[in-house]
């Protein structure tokens, strides 16, 4: 009997862990459609949230949505921003009025919380429709899913707040509208409303009714005292009528972003007639791009350059927004330098008389533009009178430089190279060749204003050095930042 007992509670132990389990599972990610309010005619995104996919091995998903196509229509989906960014592009079938079906897959899991997918749906007419997964599932049913509902609500008066884009500094104003559909007729004499905004993004300050259909009214009374929201109250003695803008919000740029701004509640009067809030946000940026500007390059513009001779190709650019630019050097189409910060490349061509070449710097910003200068020139061998019958170090061009500047000597016999480059307290910082041996001819060796560490060097003159064999010069240089 004793047995029995501990064999049925033995039983009994493993059936709950099972059940546990096996809830867990079910429940392992949450999926969810929103409630929203969307204006006749008007676009607008619908989010499809979700739970932690952290370590789930989510690569795929499916499912179906049901709606009422009399309020909303749903024509397809967005990925831009959202976990699923980087899955192929999702196969939609919404063929079918009031149904949806999306398949999106790829090759590495997705990872982390929030938006799954963006639904792009358009207000059809006035109502509200369900918004309904008929199907979800992770994979082929793995990580479980457990699915919420929601709904789409077109009123009888929408009130929606704008979407703009301002590229105003930190601490610079904006105003964001807020208008209304047509309110003749309606006796509306007031409105009250309560907005939230992403507080590290924008702050929302008060309204401005100057040229509004509130301008008639008196003073809204607006609260700010809550951080990221904001109160409004308005009334008059004269009703409203028509359409446009009811008021503008104004506000401050707290930092670059994307900040939603949302209605949490709002009404006419006392709620008589009925209207709905519409959502809208402000997108924090900067001024547009514009791609690096090119100053000059160095040599100008050769069409023959000697075989076996050093030659240094060199590009003075900048960017307009004061970036670092990287630099990419192609010889015939083949990058054999960079990407880098880098802006001059030293070769000796080995190619025969007569051979083409092509070299081009590609030099871009941080945010992928980019412009080049291409070089093109044939290879020459070195003539009898152009070997040097004396060592000569020339001066350093230009001069004074930013950020680079390029340097000839030329020696009439082989010898072993050092070129050093000394501060004005004989401190040498950069050894540009050491003891490398060259044959007559005349060379050409750039600085780009750094030390031996690669960190750039202050404004000031300085000394570079050339001795080759028993030949030792020197002469100064002035770099200016």
């Amino acid at each position: 009997m004793r047995n029995s007992r501990m064999f049925i509670k033995r039983v009994a132990i493993a059936l709950s862990a099972l059940l546990l389990v096996s809830a867990v599972g079910l429940a392992q990610v949450t999926v969810g459609l929103p409630t929203v309010t969307g204006k006749a005619g008007a676009a607008q995104t619908i989010p499809i949230t979700v739970g932690d996919l952290t370590g789930k091995g989510a690569i795929s998903f499916q499912f179906t949505v049901t709606f009422d196509s009399k309020v909303v229509t749903v024509s397809g989906v967005t990925t831009a921003g959202t976990l699923s960014a980087g899955l192929n592009a999702p196969v939609v079938n919404a063929g079918t009025a009031g149904k949806i079906t999306v398949v999106a897959a790829g090759t590495s899991a997705m990872s982390g919380s929030g938006t799954l997918i963006y639904l792009n749906a358009t207000g059809a007419g006035k109502g509200t429709s369900a918004l309904t997964f008929s199907s979800f599932q992770f994979n082929e049913g793995t990580p479980a899913a457990t699915t919420t509902n929601g709904q789409f609500t077109v009123p009888d008066i929408s009130v929606t707040i704008g979407t703009i884009t301002t590229t105003v500094p930190v601490g610079g104003t904006f105003t964001l509208p807020v208008t209304t559909e047509d309110v003749a007729g309606k006796g509306v004499l007031s409105y009250q409303l309560t907005a939230t905004f992403d507080a590290t993004k924008i702050k929302l300050t008060g309204v401005s009714t100057t040229g509004t259909m509130s301008s008639g009214m008196s003073a809204p009374v607006v609260n700010t005292a809550t951080a990221g929201q904001i109160k409004v109250a308005a009334a008059g003695t004269t009703a409203l009528t028509g359409a446009g803008t009811l008021f503008n919000f104004t506000g401050q740029v707290v930092a670059t972003g994307t900040s939603a701004v949302k209605f949490t509640a709002f009404q006419f009067n006392e709620g008589t007639p009925p209207a709905g809030g519409v959502d809208g946000s402000v997108v924090v940026g900067v001024a547009p791009n514009q791609k690096p500007v090119f100053n000059f390059r160095t040599p100008a513009g050769p069409t023959v350059i000697s075989r076996n001779v050093s030659t240094t190709f060199a590009v003075s650019a900048k960017d307009p927004e004061a970036a670092v630019l990287t630099f990419t050097w192609k010889v015939n189409g083949v990058v054999v330098k960079g990407p880098g910060t880098d802006s001059s490349y030293s070769t000796t061509f080995t190619d025969a008389h007569g051979t083409a070449k092509k070299v081009v710097a590609v030099f871009a910003d941080p945010l992928g533009l980019a412009d080049s200068t291409t070089w093109d020139f044939t290879i020459t061998p070195v003539e009898t009178d152009m070997i040097p019958t004396d060592f000569a170090l020339g001066q350093n061009y230009p001069n004074p430089f930013n950020p680079s500047t390029r340097i000839s000597f030329s020696m009439p016999k082989e010898a072993p190279v050092t070129f050093e480059v000394y501060n004005m307290l004989g401190v040498k910082i950069r050894t540009l060749m050491a003891g490398e041996t060259k044959s007559a001819g005349t060379y050409s060796i750039s600085w780009d204003g750094k030390n031996d560490a690669g960190l750039g060097m202050p404004s000031g003159v300085y000394l570079y050095r050339v001795q080759a064999g028993t030949f030792l010069a020197s002469k100064k240089m002035t770099l200016l930042k």
